[in-house]
């Protein structure tokens, strides 16, 4: 029978992720701002190749309205990651939101360590790199779950708490010898 060795989860909420999203947010509607009181308060036109008055209120409504939804996303993702005595299952809503399950027998080896994600995914959230075969699943920080399948394709779901990972993977990856012990 199955059973729950370790939980975690992790958000953008404590991730300095957000934190740099806020400020080109804010940078971004300080910008239009400036513009919008340049052109319609003061009739004067913003920049050297300015806009039409429509143009400027469509591409400042659309750009607000389009990083106000990243945020959004950003705002209500959790990255779930559980240990489980049969395999590893996870998920990160609102962009994966049923389970995903990879079963201890797909599975060709398992590190809890540090890695890169800039350089080896290009940062953070969830990344794919296609021709690599690799998937990246993480909030912040530089340590993980690298799951390397059977069929060579790689996980990596990023984690806060190595220590604990890492032994819940040591006792996934252990043959369970009081399974059927009185």
């Amino acid at each position: 029978m199955e059973r729950l060795i370790y939980k975690e989860e992790q958000s953008f909420r404590n991730s300095f992720v957000l934190w740099i999203l806020l400020a080109v947010m804010l940078l971004m509607i300080s910008g239009f701002g400036l513009s919008f009181y340049q052109q319609f308060y003061l009739h004067r036109p913003y920049g050297d190749t300015p806009m039409s008055d429509n143009g400027l209120l469509w591409s400042g409504i659309i750009t607000t309205v389009v990083v106000g939804i990243i945020f959004s996303i950003m705002m209500s993702g959790v990255l779930v990651t559980e240990i489980w005595s049969d395999g590893i299952r996870y998920k990160f809503p609102p962009l994966i939101r049923k389970m995903r399950f990879i079963s201890l027998r797909d599975i060709a080896s398992v590190e809890v360590g540090k890695y890169r994600p800039l350089l080896e995914f290009g940062g953070y959230g969830w990344r794919r790199r296609l021709l690599q075969r690799k998937t990246a699943y993480n909030v912040s920080g530089t340590k993980g779950i690298r799951i390397t399948l059977k069929n060579g394709s790689q996980v990596m779901i990023g984690t806060m708490k190595q220590e604990e990972m890492k032994r819940a993977v040591d006792r996934m990856m252990q043959p369970d010898t009081n399974k059927f012990s009185i």
